[in-house]
């Protein structure tokens, strides 16, 4: 008993001092990130965690639903239709659409979203935004004939870092309502 008491001790005093250094070394480092900062990447871990897929933890995904009397091709054109006239709303073009063939003949499209303006404002801020560039949504019929919209999980572009400047900040939230108002209604198939 004394000897699992005095494990117990010495790995709870490893502990504090792992966070005593964590929060020395690291601290002044995040001191003037965004609040929303830990939350995002807490958030991103804890799906990574969960699934062990850390594509799971960067994406989110919606269910379309396929209205009655629609077939899945007219569902999915119906889909697009409703993403690119809320893209434009926002200011995002297409600037591309891919659909790939896949050797087990599961429907898979890619389509491109950006606005030259808004992506310029984070350019000149930081040219690895890049990696943020194009936005996309995905558009996958899953085996069991499920057809799913995927997009990027925008928290950390957005929060994950130093808080971004106002005018970055807005465009951001811009961008983002866009792409989750794409999401939502073209899953659902009905305009906003």
């Amino acid at each position: 008993m004394k000897l699992i008491k005095g494990l117990l001790t010495l790995i709870g005093a490893i502990v504090v001092i792992g966070a005593i250094i964590a929060v020395v070394k690291i601290g002044p480092k995040v001191a003037d990130f965004d609040p929303k900062a830990l939350g995002a990447y807490m958030d991103m871990a804890g799906k990574v965690l969960e699934s062990g897929d850390p594509a799971k933890g960067m994406v989110i995904k919606k269910k379309m639903v396929i209205p009655e009397g629609m077939s899945k091709q007219e569902a999915i054109d119906n889909a697009i239709e409703i993403m690119d006239e809320i893209g434009s709303e926002h200011g995002l073009a297409v600037v591309d659409h891919k659909v790939m063939p896949r050797s087990n003949g599961i429907y898979t499209q890619i389509r491109s979203y950006c606005s030259p303006s808004i992506a310029d404002v984070f350019l000149n801020h930081s040219r690895e935004f890049i990696g943020f560039m194009p936005c996309r949504i995905g558009i996958i019929e899953e085996p069991n004939g499920d057809i799913y919209l995927y997009t990027m999980n925008l928290d950390l572009a957005i929060y994950g870092g130093k808080k971004l400047p106002k005018k970055m900040l807005d465009l951001a939230h811009e961008v983002e309502k866009a792409m989750y108002g794409m999401l939502e209604h073209g899953a659902s198939g009905e305009e906003e």
